[in-house]
């Protein structure tokens, strides 16, 4: 018996490698590109530790898949055609981001086609996040971008004043007594916001069971974001007045970037807590009654 099971064990680490062999060579290119882009574009410098991260969620399920028995879908290789195909149109039609998201497709029909709902479900979360990685279409992201630029720049210009500081505003442009601040792209919060909806999908999935306040907290990323960065532009633009130019967008705007997301994760954090006393998290019966028992067995 425990031959066999060494055999099977064995078996199913060679298909796993054949197959990831095959998804490498397919992707590399992508692959390729994908580190590019991580190195070159602040935005997404945190896609570098996606596949880790989910390397370690799908480690943290490994007891529960070993529980599971293999039923193929062939649903998943609908799915599995369905990446393939997507793969193909991003090849023809030269779109990037289409070969890139073609990859989370792809693997989730492999898991549904050789593996089956059961497998799929546990490794839904692993398998989706790794859509964090994906660069946006230069022409979303630069649209989004765009608009959050201007409410940024729009709401800063109305609390900017409330400190004592002259202002008049042209698009994204701020002017104080000290000269223009331009509200560029990057205090548009786009980058904070991706990497903040990354963030609050993990913290949401390893603390919350409830699907609501999963997907409440991951909503709320993209206001905590664009308001980080209302503060940021705001008291920028105040040291601007009263400390010049110079010092606001020098050292202390590069050292805002980093305090920007330590405020983001710690509104996000109290977010969580609202959260909380909202939706009490109620034990279930089985808890009840282990929490009983112990509770006897140390009376004793």
């Amino acid at each position: 018996m425990n031959l066999d099971r060494t055999t099977e064990q064995k078996a199913e680490i060679l298909k796993i490698a054949m197959i990831g062999l095959l998804v490498i060579l397919l992707y590399f290119p992508t692959f390729h590109m994908f580190i590019y882009d991580w190195s070159n574009d602040d935005n997404y410098s945190h896609g570098f530790l996606v596949p880790f991260i989910v390397i370690y969620l799908v480690w943290t399920k490994k007891d529960e898949l070993r529980q599971l028995q293999p039923a193929p879908s062939n649903l998943g290789f609908v799915v599995l055609l369905a990446g393939l195909f997507t793969y193909l149109v991003g090849t023809i039609g030269a779109e990037w981001f289409l070969k890139r998201a073609s990859l989370v497709v792809v693997l989730a029909g492999l898991i549904l086609y050789l593996y089956g709902n059961a497998h799929f479900k546990c490794l839904l979360f692993p398998t989706f996040f790794l859509i964090f990685m994906v660069p946006l279409p230069a022409i979303i992201y630069s649209n989004i971008a765009f608009k959050l630029q201007l409410l940024v720049s729009v709401v800063s210009a109305q609390l900017i004043p409330l400190a004592g500081v002259a202002l008049y505003r042209e698009g994204n442009i701020l002017y104080v007594s000290t000269g223009p601040l331009a509200v560029e792209e990057a205090c548009s919060g786009m980058r904070s916001i991706m990497a903040l909806l990354a963030l609050s999908a993990l913290f949401a999935y390893i603390m919350y069971k409830n699907r609501l306040k999963q997907w409440l907290l991951v909503a709320f990323a993209l206001p905590v974001a664009i308001v980080t960065n209302i503060i940021r532009v705001t008291i920028t633009g105040i040291m601007a007045h009263y400390w010049g130019k110079e010092f606001a967008e020098g050292v202390l705007h590069e050292s805002f970037g980093w305090l920007v997301f330590v405020i983001a994760f710690a509104l996000l954090f109290l977010v969580s807590k609202v959260l909380d006393l909202i939706f009490p998290t109620t034990p279930s019966y089985t808890s009840q009654q282990e929490a009983q028992a112990e509770q006897g067995d140390s009376s004793k």
